[in-house]
């Protein structure tokens, strides 16, 4: 009998991994390196251990010895796939499990330690554990016997030095590498993009904030005013970045809107944060920042509709008011730093 890994938050335990290892059943392929032994055959791979690869057929369990074999084709359930999909810090109990399990074939031809560990090493950086998600991922990035998980290892190997540079260096050097990697707008590793336009927002709305305090009437300021509007517009570029480009992605995405949202409420642009935020609550309705869109929605509504609203800037604070609109505000497109 064939114990899977069960779908859903339930089976995402250590325990049943274990039970899902145990009773693979003929879930697994495995090819002789000397054919003269014969074609392949079916039976279920329990772990791998220095000796060998454990593998029971029936009642009966032995080692292959690694130079025995081939190539292996581990089967996979659907449990399994929604566990590496999901890549939550929850699972990383059930994760790990597999993954020291099937550790010691990273090398054999058809293996998938590697997505496992994978799985294992986003969900350890998802957790702030990034020393050991870092070995992990260098260890596939090194040893994994298919080029496109090596490729993808080294790419969270580059995400996870950038977290740990967050935490080492001084402010002015991670920033530093942080403008590098958005001129370098590497698309292939979206997980660090993110990463990175997340840590600049958050640094161009402190930087937008601190000129606006040191100079209460900067704009009538030729010299300041400039330097302002840079980092108001970069700011609102890189909050806006996660929905605009990677709008799959839903907790990024949405936390970038709500930001896009505390710019436009610290610059009294009213109109333009109620389109935001309703964006936010179109768009990832179930996400977290939605609920409290959902709250602030509501007096912005009411004096939207009655007109009490702040000017859209203080340029135009002396002009008649105008009907607010409905439509989403277009992305800022002064300081675009994401298109040509």
């Amino acid at each position: 009998m064939v114990v899977c890994i069960a779908a859903g938050a339930a089976a995402q335990t250590a325990d049943d991994a274990a039970k899902a290892l145990a009773g693979r059943g003929d879930l697994d392929e495995i090819r002789w390196s000397d054919p003269a032994k014969g074609v392949a055959f079916r039976a279920g791979v329990v772990r791998a251990i220095p000796e060998g690869m454990e593998v029971q057929r029936g009642a009966v369990r032995r080692v292959l010895p690694y130079d025995q074999v081939g190539g292996v084709k581990f089967g996979v359930s659907m449990g399994e796939r929604q566990l590496m999909a999901a890549a939550k810090p929850e699972s990383i109990p059930a994760l790990r499990v597999f993954w020291e399990a099937r550790r010691l074939t990273i090398q054999l031809a058809g293996s998938n330690a590697g997505d496992f560990g994978l799985a294992l090493a986003r969900a350890l950086r998802r957790a702030d554990l990034c020393d050991e998600a870092l070995t992990i991922a260098q260890t596939i990035a090194d040893q994994d016997n298919d080029s496109l998980r090596r490729g993808q290892a080294k790419l969270e190997c580059e995400t996870l030095t950038f977290l740990q540079s967050m935490r080492t260096d001084a402010a002015e050097v991670v920033e530093g590498k942080a403008w590098a990697l958005i001129e370098a707008a590497s698309e292939g590793n979206p997980d660090l993009m993110l990463l990175v336009t997340g840590y600049l927002m958050k640094k161009e709305f402190e930087a937008l904030k601190s000129i606006e305090a040191d100079n209460p009437r900067w704009m009538e300021d030729d010299e300041v005013k400039p330097e302002r509007e840079r980092h108001y517009h970069r700011a609102l570029d890189l909050a806006l970045y996660p929905s605009l480009f990677h709008p799959t992605r839903e907790v990024e995405s949405a936390e970038g809107l709500w930001q896009a949202s505390k710019i436009y409420q610290y610059t009294k642009e009213t109109a333009r944060e109620a389109g935001v935020l309703e964006d936010l609550v179109a768009l990832y309705a179930n996400s977290a920042p939605a609920v409290e869109a959902r709250q602030r929605l509501v007096p912005l509504r009411a004096r939207l509709e009655t007109g009490k609203t702040a000017a859209d800037s203080p340029a135009e604070a002396e002009k008649p008011k105008e009907e607010p609109t409905k439509q989403p505000p277009p992305p800022p497109k002064r300081y675009n730093l994401f298109e040509d």
